[in-house]
């Protein structure tokens, strides 16, 4: 049947097998480089707080003024929602479809 209507089964196949193969391999490769990506950005949004509590350890008075007066306070919630605003670039940035 398959000589008649001018296809090769076995060759269509095979090229539909290496199609899915090779598209398996890449979607792996896109979710390691996701995770990886996911880890610095995780490493790299903690240094703040890591930074901050060694800095409240050792000098307790060194970061007062930002926790004691208005400036302090308003420049801590800019910098919270920057903050905010990398933390949803880089959930864009990450999580995307192949």
């Amino acid at each position: 049947i398959q000589k008649s209507t001018g296809g090769n089964l076995a060759e269509a196949l095979e090229n539909l097998s290496t199609v899915l193969r090779d598209r398996k391999k890449m979607k792996a490769k896109v979710q390691a480089i996701s995770q990886e990506a996911k880890a610095s950005a995780a490493i790299i949004g903690s240094l703040p707080f890591a930074i901050g509590g060694g800095m409240m350890v050792l000098n307790p008075e060194y970061l007062n003024p930002l926790f004691q007066t208005d400036r302090g306070n308003l420049m801590l919630m800019i910098a919270g929602g920057w903050m905010g605003i990398g933390i949803l670039v880089m959930r864009k940035m990450i999580n995307f479809k192949i």
